[in-house]
């Protein structure tokens, strides 16, 4: 546990020179900038506002994901797969401080974008729609719902580099935004990127109709269990395929 914690500690010392610390602080901030500022004077109804900022937040993160592990891969490039090759007993222990770290700077980040907006959101004319309560739990949704998209951008990124990562990130936001129509319907679950803003529309329609007696159909609950299984899976298959990797430019030379 201290030698995870050291490495998770290194992790934080390899950013603070870098781009990737800016984009999980400014992004947020500017991203609930924006909104706030369309939502003073927009005319939806303030339910649909704040839906659609949470999804919108859900369905772009596929895309940060395949930057943010793009600039992480090469930062680990540069210096040689230090941390997973000259300490071999601790690879996997390396790689998944790696994986961690981003989760951790990610929650920073998803808490400023939601928990910010709905600060500044409730202080707006109707704009007390939901409790604090209600957004730190979708936050934690969409948090947790991207956590199998860092692994899987992690592996694109450190077996094909920086344009692959960025390229299925891309992709990723698109398949989540057509995920979130009648065209995700029973095939959503398998789509990595979709599960946050699918997620997070449930929970928010589940409390929406929870006073009025409402139950979690068990439709929901089987495709939530096929996302465990599929999350099992690659997360599985992410480790051992981590197991054989050498260097993504020691293999191409």
């Amino acid at each position: 546990m201290r030698n995870f914690l050291k490495l998770m500690k290194s992790e934080g010392i390899k950013i603070q020179h870098t781009t990737l610390f800016w984009i999980h602080l400014i992004l947020p901030l500017v991203g609930a900038a924006i909104f706030l500022w369309y939502y003073s004077f927009a005319s939806w109804d303030s339910m649909n506002k704040i839906q659609a900022y949470l999804q919108i937040v859900s369905c772009i993160w596929p895309f940060l994901c395949g930057v943010i592990c793009s600039i992480s891969e090469e930062i680990e490039a540069d210096s040689g797969y230090q941390n997973f090759f000259c300490l071999s007993r601790r690879k996997f222990q390396a790689f998944l401080s790696k994986w961690c770290f981003l989760m951790l700077i990610g929650l920073f980040s998803c808490l400023i974008a939601i928990v910010g907006f709905a600060l500044i959101y409730g202080l707006f004319p109707g704009g007390k729609v939901y409790t604090l309560v209600v957004y730190l739990e979708e936050a934690a949704v969409i948090w947790s719902g991207q956590s199998i998209v860092y692994l899987i951008h992690l592996v694109l990124a450190f077996t094909f580099g920086k344009g692959v990562s960025i390229g299925i990130g891309i992709l990723g936001t698109l398949s989540a935004f057509l995920m979130l129509t009648g065209m995700g319907d029973g095939i959503w679950m398998f789509f990595p990127w979709s599960w946050s803003g699918r997620i997070c529309s449930y929970l928010l329609l589940y409390i929406a109709g929870k006073n009025r007696g409402a139950e979690i159909n068990p439709i929901i609950i089987y495709e939530l269990g096929i996302c465990l299984v599929v999350f099992l899976i690659l997360t599985t298959a992410a480790f051992l395929w981590f197991w054989r990797f050498e260097g993504r430019r020691a293999q191409s030379e």
